[in-house]
């Protein structure tokens, strides 16, 4: 009895020893998760002495890095150097384990760098480097000077998209050549680029033809932006998109351009059916066709109305008789409606022959822009669909706008401009158009006409690096260009006057308006 008691007691002194000792042995705590972290990343100019000459150091902000490479180079292999936060931390990116200051990565596309700590935490990081200013980047090279605008060269077009948008394909054969009317005589020029096929570009739809802008003489690179963004809130028919750009020309930098895609009829651009020669039957000639009001005549087949007004037609291109006389005849119908003694009739006036809204949203936009040329002189296009009214759209050309006007009145921010052009000058006898304007006017002011400002402050941010790379290229913002009324020396100064100018056109409009 004595026996199994002792042993008892020993088992319960053991038990007791146990856990003494774990209750007051300390417990190793688990690794935190702020352990799996990158404390900085650099990229050494001495690691990549083909990119850079002074070092980069990379913003690291939750699980993304940032990076700007300097140089205008298509090159983004880089060697990175990085410190973590946890000592034998390892760093894969793509599955290819890294070495600090040692691994070369291309960083074309986005990298992720997935980091594990011995203990087995885990954290993605996504990092993206980007060049130059930060906008995607077209290299051009092309198999001669390109000095013409009427003579095509072949070449070859690469585009760094820096991050900005996907792109299947990267490197593009295409023919290039010089366009634009006065824009062509400036020196930074203008071109039109024609694909050898249709390739989307930057997330806009697939096409041959498209165009990039030199925004010389519009100092702050952005009117024409303004309107496309204002046109695609308003619904003008088939507004091209558009995106800022460097480009590079057969290895010099020429310049922070607007690539937009070429007015024309096709499936992604002005989408009305192609018209072929044959196509002359009741239910197919009606469309579609694509004109331009414009004083230039400067296309193989045009007319002019009996008040004068001349039409070139973009589209078809080459057009038999029975369609050239279909459409110049249903123009000469729409204009006779406009000017008969019944226009405002809404059965057998000006509404049976246009489509009155596109009038209504068109002429609000130029009117804010005062544009210049939209008054009656060019860049007025027209498209009329099958079975369909005469359309006022796409919008186009706007570099002499908001005031960018030295010889008119269209540099003042006061004063009609659109509304005193041949054909609007009548529509706005009639009461009920001007109702239409009015009513739509008061209902797009608060949100849309109002948000040009923020477009205004959302393309400043967005291409400021560029501007100042574009206006070392080009210095001329202390100099005079043609048709400039202001010479304001800096970039800031030409962004600020064209909200100056705004505000005071909006106000002017908003109380002229809202007299009818």
């Amino acid at each position: 009895m004595i026996k199994r008691f002792t042993i008892c007691l020993l088992i319960a002194v053991a038990a007791w020893s146990c856990k003494s000792t774990k209750e007051t042995d300390p417990v190793p705590e688990p690794e935190k998760a702020d352990t799996v972290m990158l404390t900085s990343v650099t990229i050494e100019a001495k690691n990549n002495p083909d990119l850079l000459t002074a070092d980069v150091k990379a913003t690291i902000k939750d699980n993304d890095i940032t990076a700007l490479i300097p140089s205008i180079k298509n090159s983004k292999k880089l060697v990175v150097t990085f410190t973590t936060k946890t000592a034998g931390t390892v760093v894969k990116a793509n599955d290819t384990l890294l070495v600090s200051g040692t691994t070369k990565i291309d960083f074309t596309k986005p990298v992720t760098y997935a980091l594990t700590t011995p203990k087995g935490l885990t954290r993605n990081y996504n990092f993206k480097v980007k060049n130059f200013t930060g906008i995607p980047v077209f290299y051009l090279t092309t198999s001669a000077p390109v000095n013409s605008k009427d003579n095509y060269v072949t070449g070859t077009l690469v585009i760094n998209t820096n991050g900005e948008f996907e792109q299947e394909k990267l490197t593009i054969p295409l023919q290039i050549k010089g366009r634009g009317n006065s824009t062509w005589g400036h020196p930074k020029k203008p071109y039109r680029l024609k694909f050898n096929d249709k390739t989307a570009v930057l997330g806009i739809g697939a096409a041959k033809n498209w165009v990039l802008l030199a925004n010389y003489s519009d100092k702050t690179l952005m009117r024409t932006s303004i309107a496309f963004s204002l046109g695609k809130k308003l619904g003008v028919g088939f507004t091209p998109d558009s995106r800022f750009i460097e480009v590079v020309l057969n290895g010099e930098y020429i310049g922070s351009y607007l690539l937009t895609e070429q007015v024309e009829v096709h499936e992604n651009r002005v989408n009305v059916p192609e018209l072929k020669k044959g196509d002359v039957a009741a239910d197919k000639i009606t469309g579609g066709y694509l004109l331009e009001w414009d004083q230039r005549l400067d296309e193989e087949y045009w007319f002019r109305t009996s008040h004068n007004i001349p039409f070139t037609i973009k589209s078809p291109e080459d057009i038999p008789d029975a369609q050239f006389n279909y459409i110049s005849g249903y123009v000469q119908q729409t204009e006779d409606a406009i000017f008969a003694d019944n226009f405002a009739d809404p059965n057998e006036g000006y509404a049976k022959y246009i489509d009155v809204n596109s009038f209504v949203n068109y002429y609000i936009i130029q009117e804010i822009m005062k544009n210049q040329d939209a008054k009656d002189f060019s860049s007025i296009f027209f498209y009329k669909d099958r079975g369909g009214k005469l359309t006022l759209g796409p919008l186009w050309d706007f570099d002499l706008a908001i005031g960018n006007v030295d010889y008119s009145d269209a540099t003042q921010a006061t004063g009609w401009w659109i509304k005193d052009g041949p054909w609007y000058s009548r529509l706005f006898e009639d009461a009920v158009f001007r109702k239409k304007v009015k009513d739509r006017w008061n209902q797009i002011k608060g949100n849309e006409i109002k948000g040009i400002y923020t477009d205004i402050d959302s393309n400043y941010k967005y291409i400021n690096l560029s501007q100042q790379q574009n206006f070392k290229r080009w210095p001329i913002l202390n100099e005079y260009v043609w048709p400039n009324p202001l010479i304001l020396g800096t970039y800031d100064n030409e962004v600020s006057q064209i909200k100056s100018w705004l505000t005071k056109r909006i106000t002017w409009l908003d109380i002229e308006i809202n007299r009818w």
